[in-house]
């Protein structure tokens, strides 16, 4: 009996038309504080790197499209990852040689053309590197076998990348600065070996994976200070089988709850069939768990199991009520 009804509840919930939605559980503050109601941006990055950038070549080259892109793309998904802004465009104008300063700031102007529509424009505007190159040597026992011991030069070079890195956040509306954000690093890393060449080759080798890990640090870094952290869950929500249920889960799209649960409540009164009222009722359980109402969610959960099948997935998703005995 009991596994003819899980088959039972498995059609049935085939049959029903659903579709998965989010909504917010809360949101966690930025460290940088941004204009009420901002929500949508304009990345833009002014950065001219100074001299040609050669892959190819041995000689140490300031210009490193790695660490730049490093920080711009991670900065870009960590704020989409992040769901409270929403990134309109995106743009490369205005470009400033990179040595290690800020250029003048944008005009607002200029902030409306390159950011039209947004609320605010976070630029990629300071870098600089300097490189150097230093080695050691170090002198170590070798293992031969047969309790053979040799003593052996190895080259420990050291790479010192000197960086600087900043960002502006930008109020196009005002023209205002919010932030200036700067990056200053003494980042280096190490490789060994027992010839100075392959040592030097080492480095070279590590070099592209470096910087792009640095650069993944400074883009994540930048997106948790300017955006703030908004949290969702997903919820299944009955999308067809009435005029209130159509009509309820266009609300919802349009992240207006308030009118969807009045709609699905208003559907309830003049819905005869008993399954249409339990996908109803699942809709209003579902909306009051969004609010933190945990009670009324499992006292309508309960409610629509009552009405057929169907609630027993309400209640699955959000408890069960208290027993009355």
């Amino acid at each position: 009996m009991k596994k003819n009804l899980f088959i039972a509840l498995i059609f049935l919930s085939a049959c029903a038309s659903t579709q998965q939605v989010s909504y917010v559980t809360g949101v966690a503050d930025a460290q940088i504080d941004l204009p009420q109601g901002a929500r949508t941006v304009t990345l833009l990055n002014r950065v001219r790197l100074a001299y040609p950038y050669n892959e190819s070549t041995t000689l140490l080259n300031p210009n490193n499209p790695d660490l730049l892109n490093g920080a711009f793309n991670t900065m870009r998904s960590r704020i989409r990852s992040q769901n409270y802004l929403r990134i309109l465009s995106e743009a490369d104008q205005f470009k400033h040689t990179a040595n290690g300063n800020f250029p003048l700031a944008m005009s607002t102007a200029n902030l409306n053309q390159v950011g039209l529509g947004s609320d605010l424009v976070i630029s990629l505007e300071k870098f600089e590197q300097h490189i150097e190159d230093s080695y050691t040597i170090e002198i170590r026992r070798q293992n031969l076998g047969n309790n053979t011991y040799r003593e052996v030069d190895f080259i420990i070079g050291k790479r010192k990348i000197d960086v600087q890195l900043g960002w502006r956040l930008y109020n196009v509306k005002t023209g205002e600065i919010i932030n200036e954000w700067e990056e200053k690093d003494n980042y280096f890393y190490e490789a060994e070996s027992t010839s100075r060449q392959r040592t030097t080759n080492l480095l070279n080798q590590n070099y592209r994976r470096e910087m792009i890990n640095l650069g993944v640090y400074y883009g994540e870094r930048y997106a948790n200070a300017v955006s703030p952290i908004e949290y969702r869950r997903q919820a299944k929500l009955y999308d067809n089988g009435n005029d209130a249920l159509q009509r309820g889960i266009i609300a919802v799209r349009q992240e207006k709850w308030e009118e969807a649960a009045q709609i699905w409540q208003d559907g309830l009164q003049v819905e005869d069939k008993r399954r249409k009222k339990a996908m109803l009722l699942h809709n209003l359980a579902i909306n009051q768990e969004r609010l933190g109402n945990t009670t009324e969610a499992r006292r309508l959960a309960a409610e629509a199991a009552d009405q057929h099948p169907l609630g027993v997935q309400t209640q699955s998703v959000v408890g069960f009520a208290p027993s009355a005995f």
